[in-house]
């Protein structure tokens, strides 16, 4: 409750004039009130019963000239609070939007968005309510309670005595409920937000929801969850409706109890009976200000409770920030070198050990790896998403942490494996990077990423509005766009996370091009497994286990012969025909997986070529756990999660495939489920699958094969058994 009020009294300093304004006329407009109340003891006792017209008339006008300058000024009085009750909430808006942007990306992997909206949509609402009702509400019925517990005292202290122990037991009866209420509506604000971020997931998830046919799942837990809301909701309600009813009871008992006592003393003459009648209104007022008081802590147990989600966001540590004495960068001189940089996402999880790496200025460079190694992670360190524990980065021989993010972030232009795309047109998603830049310079960008006739053929051009995350468009048009912000901003260091991981041979060649000639105008740094596509590159990093276990040229690398040639081997062997809609693959490439090594060369050329071609989007599950296997799967292009289902019922992802890998060969001897696994993919996929029916056709020619075969599947399934 302190916290609530100290944060209400900031609210309200900064409209002083307005929240004075408005207060005065709520004391102007009480002092009326109790006139009114009070002019009943006037009338009769001084005007009425002595037949005293002067004294009538001169309260009567009194009374007519207050009653009309109070509405008036009332209206005044409305006017002001409107306008500096949305002035306070704009600021409250802003304050929370403007903390969104403070904070890093450590803290949006961790948190939920469905209680960030909940801050804007339950909590705001409950403070607006608050602001417009309770706080008005609650002054004026306090200010009443003052002014009203004066004159009654001053007209009989006897009688106010024992109104004043109608007022305590009230209190009593607040405080009761008080602390219980408090921590009921908090627990259901915290409920509340759950529960929209439940929805939320729910809504992000209806392609996989449909998949896996979870809807009956996933009804029976929404009803598990709304009925733990629905019992969390009916104590917090019945707690508030105790908060009121029981002083509301305390009073009602009380009023009775006066006007007993009062009519006895006018019968006695100890009282006159305009004292009895105007002490009797001061009591009703006084009653309805009670009222009016223990409505208000109900709202304001909610609003505490909003208050301290609100609070606790606004304290939430801006890991990434500039220092005081943080500098403006304004060109790209010389260079970005990693020193000795440890880094992990938590203090548990270690991504980076020890890497060390350079890129100079105007050099193609590409980090590659096996998937996990830590290729993303160095990635967000030069963007300067994160800080590392240990170590420093530095570009042009300056700390990044000396350096202003907003300067350095204007150096870069950036595109990742899934770009974001504003419900918007696609010029303004494009001019973001470049809000200054001419419709000639977004169509050279947009020709340069190859996007350019496509945008020209839609009915409305650059003005076409692209959808909600950009799904109006396939996953390789919002790549293309992405690419062309990028170029829109005239970066000196162009980043590229997987960034052609979503196009079709034809377009990613092209895009290539592009980046040939872009190599002279930036710097390039190109994080990929598409290693066909980094083969002129002027340095190479070779990332595994979050260390750089090779650098050098592809010519270097390769006489090697190691990780990065063993990562080179695995993807050669396809040719992709036919724009992405046809592969083939030479049967070397088989004798390659353990399952077919023993195989001779005539059996891999008859398999090869029963191989199938087979594509699917992003965001498709090939293999669901639930189903018989009955296909061997190869990916030619593209990248593949296989995700597990965990004990409760959630999905974590334990592997990442692509290109050159392979899955569900065992399905290929026997009919087996696929076990707690779902193969989904994550990019567009271009796969060669060949079915059990056809492989058996194969080797039923050599039954001593068969068994061979049999016999490395079960010491392969042991081997996972193991965990190995």
């Amino acid at each position: 409750m302190i916290l609530l009020l100290k944060n209400v009294w900031g609210y309200y300093s900064q409209y002083k004039l307005y929240a004075s304004v408005y207060f005065i006329g709520v004391l102007f407009d009480l002092a009326v009130e109790s006139f009114i109340a009070l002019s009943f003891k006037f009338l009769l006792d001084n005007a009425i019963m002595p037949k005293n017209q002067n004294v009538m008339i001169m309260v009567l006008i009194l009374l007519v000239a207050g009653t009309l300058i109070a509405r008036f000024g009332y209206a005044f009085r409305c006017y002001l609070y409107a306008k500096m009750l949305a002035g306070i909430m704009a600021n409250i808006r802003y304050q929370l939007f403007q903390k969104m942007q403070q904070l890093s990306l450590k803290y949006y992997s961790n948190a939920r968005a469905g209680d960030i909206l909940s801050l804007f949509s339950n909590d705001l609402a409950s403070i607006e309510y608050m602001i417009n009702l309770a706080v008005p509400a609650g002054v004026a019925a306090f200010l009443s309670i003052v002014i009203n517990t004066v004159i009654i005292f001053n007209l009989d202290w006897e009688l106010a005595l024992i109104s004043s122990i109608g007022l305590l037991l009230c209190s009593l009866g607040t405080y009761i409920f008080n602390r219980r209420a408090f921590l009921a509506n908090e627990h259901m604000k915290d409920m509340q937000a759950s529960f929209l971020s439940r929805i939320e997931e729910n809504i992000n998830a209806q392609q996989l929801i449909k998949s896996f046919n979870l809807q009956n799942i996933l009804n029976r837990s929404f009803e598990t969850h709304n009925t733990q809301l629905s019992q969390i909701t009916r104590k917090a309600l019945f707690l508030n409706y105790l908060m009121e009813i029981t002083p509301n009871s305390i009073i009602a008992i009380f009023n009775v109890i006066i006007i007993c006592l009062g009519a006895y003393f006018a019968f006695k003459d100890y009282i006159s009976p305009g004292t009895l009648v105007s002490f009797n209104n001061l009591f009703v007022g006084l009653s309805t200000a009670v009222y009016s008081f223990t409505w208000v802590f109900p709202v304001l147990m909610g609003s505490s409770a909003s208050m301290k989600r609100i609070q606790a966001f606004q304290d939430q540590p801006t890991e990434v920030k500039n220092l005081p004495e943080a500098r403006e960068i304004q060109e790209f001189q010389q260079g970005i070198e990693l020193h000795n940089v440890n880094f992990g996402y938590t203090n548990e999880d270690v991504c980076l050990n020890n890497v060390n790496l350079k890129i100079p200025k105007g050099a193609s460079v590409a980090i590659v790896g096996p998937s996990g190694s830590g290729k993303s992670s160095i990635l967000n360190l030069i963007m300067r998403f994160y800080d590392p524990q240990s170590g420093s980065i530095t570009i042009d021989g300056q700390d990044l942490r000396s350096i202003k993010v907003e300067s350095l972030h204007r150096l870069i232009g950036i595109v990742l494996q899934e770009n974001f795309l504003f419900n918007d047109s696609i010029r303004e998603n494009l001019k973001i990077a470049n809000p200054e830049a001419s419709d000639d310079d977004i169509a050279v960008a947009s020709a340069a990423a190859k996007i350019y006739k496509f945008i020209i053929t839609l009915p409305n051009g650059y003005d076409t509005v692209v959808g909600e995350r950009g799904g109006q468009l396939s996953g390789g048009q919002r790549q293309r766009i992405a690419l062309a912000r990028a170029i829109l901003c005239k970066p000196s260091i162009l980043i590229l996370d997987e960034a052609t991981s979503a196009l079709d041979p034809k377009t990613e060649k092209a895009i290539n091009k592009t980046l040939k000639k872009l190599h002279t105008q930036m710097t390039i740094i190109n994080i990929t497994h598409r290693l066909a596509n980094i083969q002129d590159y002027d340095i190479i990093y070779v990332i595994e286990k979050g260390r750089v276990v090779e650098t050098g040229t592809h010519q270097k690398l390769m006489e090697k012969q190691g990780l990065y040639a063993e990562l080179c081997q695995k993807q050669e062997g396809f040719s992709i025909k036919d724009d992405f809609g046809h592969a083939e693959m030479e049967s070397k490439k088989l004798a390659d997986i353990s399952l077919f090594r023993n195989l001779d060369t005539a059996l891999l050329e008859e398999l090869a070529d029963l191989f199938v071609s087979e594509y699917y989007p992003a965001g498709k599950t090939i293999i669901n756990k639930t189903e018989l296997g009955d296909r061997f799967y190869v990916i030619v292009r593209g990248t593949v999660e296989i995700r597990k289902t965990l004990a409760d019922g959630s999905e974590k992802i334990v592997n990442v495939l692509w290109d050159g890998d392979y899955f569900g060969e065992f399905a290929l001897l026997k009919e087996r489920h696929q076990g707690s696994a779902n193969v989904r993919t994550r990019t567009p996929c271009l796969l060669l699958s060949l079915r059990r029916r056809q492989f058996e056709r194969v080797i039923s020619k050599n039954p001593g094969l068969r068994v061979e075969m049999e016999k490395e599947m079960d010491k392969r399934l042991a081997q996972l058994a193991a965990g190995e």
